[in-house]
């Protein structure tokens, strides 16, 4: 058990193509910039191919039938590729900017990102549980995983549906680009239709980035790479993930 509380294990998952090893690098070194805790850095991934060599590989078993996000339910089984103690999840398409212990230190049993979206869902992008503690997500999904993803628009609903009363990071700590920034050139202009017609936004309007921010959230559409140099559609560009995101 004292082996357990040494280290925090942090994990994220690179299913398929869409993220190159680049990403989970990167992730790694941020963490290890930002984290003055122990920790262990881990990638749940079934390409393994170019991660750092101070990742620990734990293989993904791509079972028929699942993708993506789903994947992320499976860090709940109750026995999660030997490990133990506290886990936190980290999302590829985040940009650590701050320092983040209290992803270590905050208190509670189950924590995790409220949604910005209108509909009763959590956002999964950061969460800390200990393994095995919150077997029920897994086993319920395993029991139906037709039935939950027909149900369920991605893991995040589930992941409310059997745990409502979750503890929830400070939302000045953890921000979202495209909902909590001001990421947004001539929004009245996007209402109209503007980016269909091809215009896009100055290159020098530039994301300011909120003093009490340590992580910012991309979801969807633009991914980090889109914004770090340049404008992408209407979004500005977000000069402080070429400073972080390396």
């Amino acid at each position: 058990m004292a082996a357990c509380e040494e280290a925090l294990n942090v994990v994220c998952l690179k299913w398929g193509t869409k993220y190159g090893p680049e990403y989970v690098n990167r992730l790694y070194r941020m963490v290890a910039r930002h984290l003055q805790r122990p920790f262990r850095f881990h990638c749940l991934t079934e390409f393994p191919q170019g991660l750092d060599p101070a990742v620990v590989v734990l293989p993904l078993d791509c079972t028929p039938g699942l993708s993506g996000w789903w994947y992320k339910l499976s860090l709940f089984a109750p026995e999660f590729h030997g490990l133990c103690g506290p886990l936190l999840y980290l999302d590829l398409d985040l940009v650590i900017v701050g320092n983040i212990d209290f992803l270590a230190d905050q208190p509670g049993d189950f924590v995790i990102l409220r949604n910005w979206s209108l509909n009763p869902m959590w956002n999964s992008s950061v969460m800390r549980f200990t393994v095995g503690a919150h077997a029920q997500v897994w086993e319920r999904f395993q029991a139906d995983a037709d039935g939950v993803m027909a149900s369920c628009n991605g893991d995040q609903e589930w992941i409310y549906e059997c745990l409502p009363d979750a503890a929830n990071w400070p939302a000045e700590k953890i921000v979202s680009y495209k909902k909590s920034l001001d990421s947004r050139a001539f929004p009245w202009l996007a209402k109209l239709g503007g980016e269909r017609l091809g215009l896009r936004a100055p290159g020098w309007l530039d994301t300011p980035l909120p003093a009490t921010a340590a992580i910012v959230v991309f979801h969807g559409k633009p991914d980090p790479a889109d914004v770090a140099w340049r404008a992408y559609g209407f979004w500005k560009r977000a000069s402080f993930v070429a400073r972080h995101w390396v």
